[in-house]
């Protein structure tokens, strides 16, 4: 998977977006419960669903016509910020509950994708 934090929007843009494989992230981490999931598995998903949030992010999702996409846009640039990410000293249910909202942020700019891309999933 592509460092995110080294990938520029143009280059997110010019990725394929695999709706199937982001949306199988997407409900495996929404499927997980914080009383039997290993805080690896965590991490894990963590780091796959960020990969996704942050290549949808650099999607043309139509913001510029809808102000509840532009609202969700702002939510996820000040979720992914790296200060408010989870790290190896966060207990292991604020990572899961970061796990969660990932999830949840993945599949609102998801549907907007495919909303402004008229893709359906196969």
């Amino acid at each position: 998977m592509t460092d995110e934090r080294a990938m520029s929007e143009a280059q997110a843009a010019a990725l394929p977006v695999d709706v199937e494989k982001i949306t199988q992230l997407v409900d495996q981490a929404l499927g997980m419960s914080i009383s039997t999931s290993k805080r690896a598995d965590i991490d894990t998903r963590v780091g796959q669903l960020t990969g996704s949030l942050s290549l949808l992010r650099g999607q043309y999702l139509g913001e510029d016509e809808d102000l509840n996409v532009l609202k969700i846009l702002g939510l996820v640039d000040r979720h992914l910020a790296l200060t408010n990410r989870p790290t190896a000293r966060s207990q292991a249910h604020e990572a899961f509950f970061f796990l969660q909202d990932t999830a949840t942020f993945t599949r609102a700019l998801l549907t907007a994708y495919l909303k402004e891309n008229g893709v359906g999933t196969t």
